[in-house]
Formats: C-alpha cells, sequence, structure tokens
C-alpha cells in the first residue's frame, strides 16, 4: 500500500487530498470531524439499536432505544431522529424499522424486527341449555387460545380456569356467566358473556275479589298476584290478562271465576265465586195483559149523601 496515501486523506466536498491530522480542506475550508484527526474511522457507527421491552403485544406501546456515533444524520422510517436517542411506538402488527445514519463520507442502516405476542382469543363459548328448570345442570364449554390466565365469573364468584375448557354448574334463578382470558401482561385480556334464564314454578300467591257477594248489577273488582308466569288466562270469559293485574267484572248472576297462570315448566290455577242476589222482576206478559182487562161501567145513586148533610145543619 502507498504509505502516502496512509498520510492523507480526501476532503468529501471537493475531493482534494489533505494531510491526515488536517482540520481543514487545503482547498475548500471543509472542516473535517474530530474522528479523521484522531485517526478514526470515518463512516457513521450504529452501535445499538433495540426494544427495550422483553415482551410485548398487538396494540402494545414499546420503547426504542438506539446510539450512533459520527453522523450528521439519523432517520428511522424516513423520520428524522438526529437529536433523539429512542421513541415510543403502538404495535399493532409485524413490522420493521430501519434506521441509517450518514455524514458526509458514507451511510450505514441496521433493521429491527418487531413482532408482537398475539393477544388472547375467545373462539367460542357456549351453554348446553340457555333456558332451564331450577337447580337443572348445565354444561359450559369454551375454546381459547394466546392466554396465560382464565378465569369464569358468576355472581359473586369467579374460579380459575386456565386448565379447564368446561364447567358444570346447577343455577337456581337467572345467572349471567363471564369468561375472561389474560395475556401474561394482563391488562391485554378478552371476555366473553352467556346469559341463562332459570324457569321457575308458577306461583299464584293470591286472587281476590273486593265483594263476595253483590246485588245483580253491582260491579266487582277481581285482582292478582301472579310470579313466574309467561300466560294468565281468566275464566269464563278465556280472556288473556299477562299484562293487567285487575279486572272489573258485573256478573248477572253468581259466578265462579278461574285464573290460569302457566310457563313452559308448570301450571297453576285458583278460583273465586262471587254471590249474586236477584232483584224481583215483573213478568212483562202478565203485565201486558192486566193493563188490557175493561172494566163495566156502574151507575151509583149517590143523593143519600147530600141528604144526610142537610139535616146536620
Amino acid at each position: 500500500m502507498n504509505s502516502s496515501a496512509l498520510n492523507t486523506k480526501q476532503c468529501p466536498k471537493c475531493h482534494t487530498d489533505n494531510p491526515a491530522l488536517a482540520r481543514f480542506c487545503r482547498h475548500c475550508r471543509y472542516e473535517f470531524p474530530e474522528a479523521t484527526i484522531t485517526g478514526g474511522s470515518l463512516s457513521p457507527e450504529i452501535k445499538s439499536f433495540k426494544i427495550r421491552e422483553d415482551k410485548y403485544w398487538k396494540g402494545s406501546v414499546v420503547h426504542i432505544e438506539w446510539k450512533v456515533d459520527n453522523a450528521n444524520i439519523v432517520m428511522i422510517n424516513d423520520v428524522d431522529v438526529t437529536s433523539r436517542s429512542d421513541f415510543e411506538i403502538t404495535v399493532d402488527s409485524a413490522t420493521t424499522l430501519t434506521i441509517s445514519a450518514e455524514n458526509d463520507y458514507d451511510k450505514a442502516s441496521k433493521s429491527l424486527r418487531l413482532s408482537p405476542h398475539s393477544l388472547p382469543s375467545i373462539t367460542s363459548f357456549s351453554s348446553s341449555q340457555r333456558s332451564i328448570s331450577s337447580n337443572q345442570e348445565i354444561k359450559l364449554k369454551w375454546s381459547i387460545r394466546n392466554f396465560a390466565r382464565a378465569v369464569l365469573r358468576y355472581g359473586s364468584e369467579e374460579i380459575d380456569v386456565t386448565h379447564k375448557d368446561y364447567f358444570k354448574h346447577r343455577p337456581d334463578k337467572d345467572i349471567t356467566y363471564t369468561l375472561v382470558c389474560f395475556a401474561e401482561d394482563e391488562r391485554f385480556y378478552e371476555e366473553q358473556s352467556i346469559d341463562v334464564h332459570v324457569m321457575l314454578p308458577v306461583k299464584i300467591k293470591s286472587f281476590e275479589a273486593n265483594k263476595d257477594y253483590i246485588v245483580e248489577s253491582d260491579k266487582v273488582v277481581l285482582t292478582w298476584d301472579v310470579e313466574n308466569a309467561d300466560s294468565v288466562i281468566l275464566y269464563p270469559f278465556a280472556r288473556d290478562i299477562s299484562s293487567l293485574n285487575k279486572y272489573e267484572v258485573a256478573p248477572s248472576r253468581t259466578t265462579e271465576y278461574r285464573l290460569e297462570a302457566r310457563n313452559m315448566i308448570s301450571k297453576e290455577e285458583a278460583i273465586i265465586a262471587v254471590g249474586v242476589r236477584t232483584l224481583p222482576k215483573i213478568d212483562v206478559e202478565f203485565a201486558d195483559a192486566i193493563s188490557k182487562i175493561e172494566l163495566p161501567s156502574c151507575n151509583v145513586d149517590l143523593s143519600f149523601i147530600s141528604s144526610s148533610m142537610e139535616k146536620s145543619k
């Protein structure tokens, strides 16, 4: 190698050869970087380019750090970060970051692959039945992936189901089951819920009339209190009164009222009777016949009345 080449350096601006220890180009007065004076490299050096976090998930905010020497300009994916040494980025999917550094002499680059862990996912969650009788057993089943821990919540209970894929239970009232699966970083999770309706037997708590005995044409109010019924029918009218809690009637004779309440699993009935005292009635045909009777005319001599009145004077 030519020994003179070791003792010179070329100006990046005008390409003039200068002494190796020169601070300025003898031709254009370009100021050489300190590294060229001390015999250091003329190329930029990317000493590190890394992610601070050991693990991260889709949607995570991660911290990118770097250290670069001997560079005038530093870019990451076309963004100028010359004056910085770190930044935050939200990782929604796998991506590649490329840092590039350059000075008047050379360029350098390095790539960093971001590969976030997949988020927890519930692929299925089902119940063997969604409407049941009280204390009937149901079986919940599920399939989940990309999770570190899983729990099942219902009522005030929470049970660990990390190593299970089903759960059997006998609810005694309407209930909501919620399955939750967590990533290692439990800020990231997914949940799904299932509602199970527990059908209780029909119960007629009361069925009453405000009067047990009335005079014909009087009115009576029937009232009732029914629980767990899908339909409530009042006989003898066969009327659906599911949305009512009272009904006014005016029976013309003693009447028996039957309340029928039912749902999918049971039926219950209650009966009350209202007595009616009928009013006397005139036979229309008889009254009409009387009105048509003609009485014979008669002449009565009343003169004796006036004679007796004169004698008394």
